[in-house]
């Protein structure tokens, strides 16, 4: 009985084991014949696990919770891949500003958005755009936009992005920018110079009160010595002495924190670009524009893209190795052009791929909606001419979105991002095909049965 009893309090308790559970959360299930996920080849047979949001599993072989939502796409011909964006939406831009050095303005301080805009490029596939601030010459900051239902004046997603420099050959244009520099490169000089007096004024005023509190400090030892060898002699005269003390008044010396100067709001983004604080996207339309803004860099190093826009015509292939060289980001139209005074057709985004350029940016033909609408077929043409078609996929979706700082809203479909991508009834670059569903964050944003539904009610 004893023994029993010793036995049952010297085995430790055993807790009931928990059976393992499932994460908890919504699960919408997605399977899909064909996913561009832009993490390099298309990919096939895809099963994607979406878990509030987020792409939790995704590949050929996954295992489908009992409680999921399962959307089964196979065998329809419809594919899964990121939304574009686009890097220069500007006919969402109301303003018609001039020429002039106007950077004090963002491209969101002049944009008026009518009601129907943003189910127009979710149409499109479309879920970011930038847009660029009126005029030429050095015409503001760029902004960015989610495109979500908004009218009037719209809230940014970023509302100061890039600092626009448009280059062209004429004496003016070249001025303007020439300018804009020497006024920033004064800029510089005048706070470098003020930033020098304060430091020169702080460190003699520090040296001044410490003369000061050592002379203080020897003073009254001296007072406390005299006043030993003279007990209650001098005592009115030091009262007197600390009364003429307290009408003095205090030396405040320059500010603890030096005060930068201001700076005039036009020429201000242009420091900021000087300093590396902020990203320039230069603008160029021919060859000889590419020659000026050479001319104007010289031997500054700044932080900048380039933005390629030509006509049906161009010259470019004449600086496209050099252009090509500077492994800077290029933005170029979806389009197959023409060598001057030729009927010779060249593809300056295969050329430039060609090159070597890995971060190219295709946009569309027009600066239009119209441009949008035909977006993927001018894609699809720049393809049959020799570009990669992965490239060009990747210039509409990923290297938009890395030059507006958002590749946490448009980036690779993979395990632990963004359940955002266009669901198109079939290939993206048919023009005949069509956006179904957009979905951002996993979220439905655009349906197109709904929409049309809505439309003829």
């Amino acid at each position: 009985m004893l023994a029993s009893l010793l036995l049952t309090f010297a085995l430790p308790a055993v807790a009931p084991q928990e059976t393992p559970r499932d994460p908890v959360g919504r699960v919408v299930v997605y399977r899909f014949d064909t996913v561009e996920s832009m993490e390099g080849e298309t990919l096939s047979n895809v099963t994607m696990l979406v878990r509030d949001g987020v792409i939790e599993r995704m590949g050929q072989a996954v295992v489908i919770p009992a409680h999921a939502e399962v959307h089964d796409y196979r065998g329809s011909g419809k594919v899964a891949m990121p939304p574009f964006a686009l890097s220069h939406a500007n006919f969402l831009v109301s303003d018609r500003r001039g020429n002039g050095r106007n950077t004090r303005f963002t491209a969101v301080d002049s944009m008026w958005l009518e009601e129907d805009w943003s189910e127009d490029l979710l149409k499109e596939g479309v879920l970011l755009v930038g847009v660029d601030p009126p005029g030429s010459g050095l015409p503001g900051r760029t902004s960015v936009l989610m495109v979500e239902e908004q009218t009037g004046a719209p809230d940014s997603l970023i509302s100061d992005l890039h600092l626009k420099v448009m280059v062209s050959t004429s004496s003016s244009a070249k001025r303007l920018v020439r300018d804009g520099f020497k006024a920033a490169d004064k800029a510089m000089v005048d706070e470098d110079k003020a930033r020098a007096e304060w430091k020169k004024a702080r460190e003699e005023w520090e040296a001044k009160q410490k003369e000061e509190a050592e002379a203080k400090k020897k003073e009254a030892e001296g007072s406390e010595g005299k006043e030993g060898g003279d007990k209650g002699k001098g005592k009115g005269k030091g009262a007197a002495a600390q009364d003429d003390g307290g009408d003095k008044k205090e030396d405040k010396g320059p500010p603890e924190e030096f005060e930068v100067p201001k700076i005039d709001p036009n020429v201000e983004p242009i420091v900021e670009w000087l300093r590396q604080e902020r990203v320039g996207q230069v603008w160029l339309s021919s060859a000889s524009d590419w020659l000026h803004w050479q001319d104007l860099l010289r031997e500054r190093e700044l932080p900048y893209e380039i933005v390629l826009r030509h006509g049906s015509t161009q010259n470019l292939f004449e600086v496209i190795d050099a252009i090509a060289a500077t492994e800077l980001r290029i933005d170029v139209p979806a389009r197959v052009s023409f060598l001057p005074y030729t009927r010779v057709r060249a593809n300056l985004p295969a050329e430039l791929a060609a090159q070597g350029v890995t971060k190219l940016i295709l946009s569309p033909s027009t600066d239009s909606m119209s441009g949008v609408q035909n977006y993927r077929l001018s894609v699809s043409q720049v393809v049959a001419e020799g570009l990669d078609r992965q490239v060009a996929l990747r210039g509409m979706t990923l290297e938009p979105a890395l030059s507006m700082g958002q590749e946490e809203v448009i980036g690779a479909l993979k395990i632990g991002a963004p359940a955002t991508f266009v669901i198109w009834n079939g290939d993206p670059l048919d023009p005949m095909s069509e956006a179904d569903f957009v979905l951002s964050e996993g979220k439905v944003v655009y349906d197109r049965v709904k929409a049309e539904a809505e439309d003829q009610s």
